[in-house]
């Protein structure tokens, strides 16, 4: 049974209105009022959500993949990459969300006229995420109704999930929500009072199987969360769901493990594409940038300073893109007072919020140990040593990590007034940090959801940098023969415009020797920052878009006149 303590910051509040006892308010059934609610805060979200969509797509250039290899799949090609001149290579993603993106492919095959057809995929998981996570912390975490929609709307609302979901075809939020759906049924499962004792639940172990296998077969990370899962069936004595669990997901799993060692691309085909699409994850980790090579693998020696670096990141500003976006920016106003001021009170500000999580979270493991408790720390800390910015990876964990910063609120509370005559209920304070982070979150949406860019301080918008994508590959279509391939930073977004066959840019000696033997002529530097290549020879711009990242067409002559490249 939980605490006194959790039980005042979890089902208490909210209920100063009610005269039902704590037990009778944790088995209260959700009647249709209830259902109303969450319809309503689901709907208000969604209409947020189209309000706030664009028709941008493809610029973080791993969604350029995602849409390119559903295009190979609804198009007849099987899952492939499409782009490159050699057919029949298999890419490092697993093929789950690409296949999901495929069904509006099929509908809409024309990009980008289809990106807000993609995004649908992304905004449906997200009103799914929802749902989902309303009976999750109503019926298993003991949340209020109440305090669960507010929990609903904050991860809805959460400023980086949003903006995966409007503003890239990114598959954080199918994610989100098969770890949210993972950790229902898991709990449906152990939460069965004597179920252990009882017949074999086949229905909920065979749809946890299918979740954990898709969970996989989404972002190959999830296995952590999943494993959570795992030891809690183990934990608590539910070893025949978990040997289902374990040999259908497996099966699958395996089968899927087994094709792609079967169709790793050969030395030939990875020198031809080049770039993280055919990077397996054990290379990427080495690497000092995940998918990026730079020819001086990582020591270990040089681990805990990538450790030391990322948990940096999320003290220093990570837990404020999640929990409250635009005070950064409502701190920089500080600056013209003290140029320290705002370093000072944003670091003092995300501290307490981080603080108030981790209070959280151990205020969950005494009052009752969930498969949640066991997999958020697991996931952590491959956040913390995978060689990318944190945020991306924290971000589908955004209902827990309000869940946990609100629970931490009310244990804060509780140690607060302890041994003193406090007249304000136990719930106040909770709801009070619930109201003011959704009021945060609304005011982050309409101030900077669109204007502030993750890459750096450039003025360059999200969307300016696709219509200058538009610009620059219809000049590439009209002025550049289809037989051509071309060399691009971004080579599944230039495909996808173009048509052209295409390659990663990703110089090292071996690929620039390719590129001379293959007659490789025409370079187009296109992301939304770094495009400030420097390519051995004298090089003839064939065309610029005047922007500050610096987009262009890049003659690289004829291959007899190329000197030897020397990184």
């Amino acid at each position: 049974m939980r605490s006194d303590s959790l039980s005042l910051v979890t089902w208490g509040i909210f209920m100063s209105d009610h005269s039902a006892s704590a037990d009778q308010a944790d088995r209260s059934p959700i009647t249709r009022r209830d259902v109303f609610l969450l319809s309503g805060t689901i709907g208000l979200c969604l209409l947020l959500y189209l309000l706030f969509t664009d028709r941008v797509a493809g610029l973080f250039a791993d969604d350029a993949w995602y849409a390119l290899l559903a295009k190979s799949i609804a198009t007849g090609h099987g899952y492939q990459v499409i782009n490159s001149p050699t057919p029949g290579i298999l890419p490092l993603y697993p093929p789950l969300y690409s296949l999901l993106l495929s069904i509006p492919f099929r509908l809409f095959p024309d990009f980008p006229q289809n990106v807000i057809a993609l995004k649908s995929v992304s905004i449906a998981a997200m009103m799914g995420l929802g749902v989902v996570g309303f009976f999750y912390f109503s019926r298993y975490r003991r949340v209020p109704v109440r305090l669960s929609l507010i929990l609903v709307a904050l991860s809805l609302l959460c400023q980086p999930l949003m903006f995966l979901a409007t503003s890239s075809l990114m598959s954080e939020c199918v994610f989100a929500l098969e770890m949210m759906a993972t950790y229902l049924v898991g709990e449906r499962i152990v939460g069965k009072a004597g179920a252990a004792e009882k017949g074999l639940d086949w229905t909920n172990a065979l749809l946890l199987a299918a979740l954990v296998a898709a969970v996989f077969l989404t972002r190959t990370i999830g296995v952590v969360l999943v494993a959570g899962v795992l030891i809690d069936l183990v934990r608590k004595r539910f070893f025949r769901e978990f040997v289902i669990v374990v040999l259908f997901s497996g099966l699958v799993v395996g089968s899927w493990t087994l094709y792609t060692r079967s169709r790793v691309p050969t030395p030939e085909q990875r020198i031809e594409q080049g770039g993280n699409i055919i990077m397996n994850y054990r290379e990427q980790f080495w690497q000092r940038v995940a998918g990026v090579d730079s020819g001086k693998p990582v020591t270990w020696s040089e681990l805990p300073n990538r450790v030391w670096e990322n948990v940096r990141i999320i003290v220093d500003t990570g837990a404020l893109y999640i929990c409250a976006p635009p005070l950064p920016r409502i701190l920089s106003s500080l600056k013209d007072f003290s140029p320290q001021l705002p370093v000072i009170l944003r670091l003092l500000a995300s501290v307490a919020l981080v603080l108030l999580i981790i209070s959280g979270y151990f205020s969950a493991v005494r009052a009752g140990v969930t498969a949640a408790e066991l997999g958020m720390p697991l996931m952590l800390t491959l956040i913390v040593i995978w060689p990318f910015r944190p945020l991306r990876f924290l971000a589908p964990l955004a209902p827990f990590i309000f869940f946990y910063l609100i629970t931490g609120a009310g244990q804060v509370w509780q140690w607060m007034k302890r041994g003193r005559q406090v007249q304000v209920d136990g719930y106040a304070p909770t709801l009070a940090v619930a109201v003011i982070l959704l009021a945060t979150s609304m005011i982050g949406h309409c101030w900077s959801l669109y204007d502030q860019q993750a890459a750096g301080p450039m003025s360059f918008t999200w969307e300016e940098a696709f219509e200058d994508n538009e610009r620059l590959m219809a000049w590439v279509s009209a002025n550049i023969p289809k037989s051509e391939v071309i060399i691009s930073n971004n080579p599944a977004l230039l495909t996808l415009f173009t048509g052209h066959k295409s390659v990663h840019l990703n110089l090292t000696p071996a690929r620039w020797e390719f590129f001379r033997n293959a007659n490789l002529r025409y370079v187009v530097v296109h992301q939304f920052d770094g495009n400030n290549v420097s390519l051995p020879g004298n090089n003839f711009v064939l065309h610029r878009i005047t922007n500050e990242a610096n987009f262009g067409v890049i003659d690289l002559g004829p291959p007899a006149n190329r000197p030897a490249y020397v990184p």
